[in-house]
């Protein structure tokens, strides 16, 4: 039986002397032994107070006429604030099924004191002036901003989304009326005035455009016979464009009478009947959704 006694111990050395607090120092063990004998190291799990292991480094079993030699390289730190500080690793030797602990000699280090004197009581110094910290944005704070109104505007859309899009439409169909209602007078009263038939095939010319844009349909590219056509043989309509397309094609240059006058307040009644028959669809859109489009054009009357 080998004994601890039989085998040489391990030497382990510091790499300094002296050691600071927290900073990292190395220990070195080095134990030579028969090439016989198997050997253990101490690992992480061992107690290396009063130091820390940070890593363990070993390096392989070299072996030379019958003696191998085992080292490692263990890094440490210490917070404890003795002067002296020593550390002792012992080596494991297997055999069969016992272990022989052999301890090495102590390595000690000497911790270099940052502070030689403590004055009592302490005194404390005031530090107020403030340090400029550059300003950072915020950017998961952003996102959920950007989320929240995201789900919020969401979820008004599901809710309130028809009732939004039916006044949006109400607004359109209204402006657009007025627009085209103060343009029209316009060319009225410039026409009456002047009895110049450009004024009336503007005037012609613009009530075309609007319902154009009301009915969705290109009535601005029919001809008198299809626009009347279109309205079901609507007889004001048609008395109206047969008057204003004689006063416009006639060349007829005397001044405005009161036939072709009221042929043009004719179309603007009419044009204002279409609006109000567009303006009820799109209030009733939601009932009304089965249907194709618009009460046949006939059936409103001016």
């Amino acid at each position: 039986m080998v004994s601890g006694q039989q085998v040489a111990p391990p030497v382990g050395t510091f790499s300094t002397d002296t050691v600071k607090i927290g900073l990292p120092v190395t220990y070195t063990l080095v134990h030579k032994h028969s090439a016989r004998q198997e050997i253990i190291l101490p690992g992480t799990n061992y107690n290396f107070t009063p130091f820390e292991l940070v890593r363990k480094d070993f390096y392989p079993t070299r072996t030379i006429d019958g003696l191998s030699t085992d080292s490692a390289v263990y890094t440490l730190r210490t917070f404890d604030t003795k002067a002296v500080q020593a550390l002792s690793l012992p080596v494991f030797i297997l055999q069969g099924k016992d272990t022989i602990r052999v301890n090495g000699d102590s390595s000690r280090v000497v911790l270099h004191q940052l502070v030689d004197k403590v004055r009592e009581p302490l005194t404390f110094k005031n530090q107020t002036t403030l340090m400029p910290v550059a300003e950072r944005f915020n950017w998961p704070v952003l996102l959920l901003w950007i989320t929240f109104v995201t789900l919020v505007s969401t979820l008004i859309w599901l809710i309130f989304g028809q009732t939004i899009k039916t006044k949006y439409k109400l607004y359109r169909l209204r402006k657009d009326h007025l627009y085209f209602t103060s343009r029209y007078n316009s060319h009225i009263d410039r026409f009456v005035k002047t009895g110049v038939s450009q004024s009336m095939e503007k005037a012609v010319s613009l009530w075309k455009n609007y319902l154009t844009k009301l009915e969705r349909s290109a009535i601005n590219s029919f001809t008198t016979k299809e626009i009347v056509e279109y309205y079901d043989n609507n007889e004001e309509v048609n008395d109206a464009l047969r008057l204003c397309d004689k006063a416009i094609y006639g060349n007829v240059q005397h001044e405005a009478d009161t036939e072709t006058k009221d042929a043009l307040l004719l179309l603007r009644r009419f044009a204002k009947s279409r609006y109000k028959a567009r303006r009820e669809i799109t209030k009733n859109a939601k009932n009304n959704r089965r249907h194709a489009g618009l009460a046949e054009p006939g059936m409103v009357q001016p």
